[in-house]
């Protein structure tokens, strides 16, 4: 079977390495080894890893490349250069090419596998393709693994055959200095508030996409004043893939032409599927509709807070908190304003606490092996009790 033009050994290198380092961090979130994945063809056994986590990596790999289904997932244990997992895929894929699965976190926190139908995603893109104009290179300040960069950093750039370059080394305000005329800069929303704090003069005919969370509207004005340069917000996630896009801030998200509401289940919009069979499928935030092409998002469902453009889950750090044995209870909530929401946490010593005014310089050491960067509370803050409200109530705390 011939391959797609995304299929090729670069972009599946560019991809694998995005997916390893971000499973490298959630196995080991204090693993300094991975620069050793910054090598021209690295050796993946020689990761500080023991053998149920590289086994754990290695079937990550299989699942969002469904290589069970060629039979060429065996070969990921036994052939561990970087360049050998590429050309695993690539074999893989040129027998089947159907469905592709990404990871993300469900309420609890743990990986959730979302799959995706190839022709599908394919039809986006195209559209996509079609929106965004003609362009000459993409800057990609996002990882590909995810649906987000999949689409548009991954697949787009092969659609239409210009390069795209990884930014995320870079400084965001030199990556939009340096943008020239045709370029697509993807981006969220974190990073395009850095790329815009100091004042800047940008090429015409620049397209700055953002995703993975709402960007704000001081962001938006930001943007207006850039002149000539075009932003986009697309609304989506690893369930759905691309739901809609909008150009202005406040503005409903017109949906992307094969989307449409679910008439058997408001709450839920459908497209059609593969074999003729509509796919239904509930948004992961609470919306209203304005008519059949327009939704107005709400607020999330699942309680994640968006940080640095990944999902983080309050709950999971508070309990992830309660396990230390120095911590009888804890609450964690977002501290901040968006797009530079992060964590902070109040905390109740335990009995087992004989030196609580160290112990918040104890839990981040102890919290940098157990959660990955994001998920860490910016500040921990220690008292008798729970901060409750008159009527008993959790309440915020300064």
């Amino acid at each position: 079977m011939a391959l797609k033009p995304w299929w090729n050994p670069g972009s599946v290198q560019a991809l694998l390495l995005d997916l390893i380092q971000a499973e490298l961090a959630r196995l080991r979130p204090g693993l300094q080894d991975a620069a050793r994945l910054r090598a021209p063809d690295p050796d993946l056994g020689a990761l500080e890893l023991d053998s149920l986590e590289f086994l754990d990596l290695a079937t990550m790999v299989a699942i969002q490349f469904h290589l069970h289904e060629t039979g060429h997932e065996a070969a990921l244990t036994t052939r561990r250069r970087l360049s050998d997992w590429v050309e695993i895929v690539l074999e893989s894929r040129a027998c089947q090419d159907g469905a592709i699965g990404f990871q993300t976190s469900g309420s609890t926190g743990q990986p959730k596998l979302c799959l995706h139908d190839m022709d599908l995603l394919e039809q986006e893109v195209a559209y996509f393709a079609t929106l965004l104009g003609e362009r000459r290179r993409i800057l990609r300040a996002v990882p590909c693994h995810h649906i987000y960069g999949f689409l548009f950093a991954f697949m787009l750039p092969a659609h239409l055959s210009i390069p795209v370059l990884d930014t995320r080394r870079t400084l965001p305000g030199a990556v939009l200095r340096q943008a020239r005329a045709g370029d697509l800069v993807l981006g969220h929303p974190a990073f395009f508030d850095l790329a815009t704090r100091a004042p800047l003069e940008m090429a015409s005919d620049v397209v700055v996409l953002s995703s993975t969370s709402p960007c704000p509207p001081e962001l938006w004005q930001r943007f207006q004043a850039l002149g000539g340069v075009r932003a986009i917000e697309i609304y989506g996630s690893s369930e759905t893939a691309g739901v809609g896009w909008r150009e202005a801030p406040e503005a409903p998200f017109r949906l992307l032409p094969h989307w449409s509401p679910d008439p058997e289940a408001p709450g839920r919009i459908r497209r059609p599927g593969v074999a003729g069979k509509p796919l239904s499928l509930e948004l992961p935030d609470r919306f209203q509709w304005l008519d059949i092409e327009h939704i107005l998002i709400l607020a999330r469902r699942d309680g994640a807070v968006q940080v640095g453009g990944i999902n983080v889950f309050p709950e999971r750090v508070r309990a992830c908190i309660e396990r230390h044995p120095e911590v009888d209870e804890a609450l964690v909530r977002p501290d901040g304003r968006e797009p530079h929401v992060r964590l902070k946490a109040f905390v109740v010593p335990s009995a087992r606490c004989s030196d609580p005014a160290h112990l918040p310089e104890r839990l981040q050491i102890w919290l940098a092996e157990q959660l990955s960067a994001p998920e860490r509370p910016r500040s921990i803050t220690l008292g008798p009790s729970l901060p409750r409200s008159a009527l008993g109530k959790l309440t915020d705390w300064d």
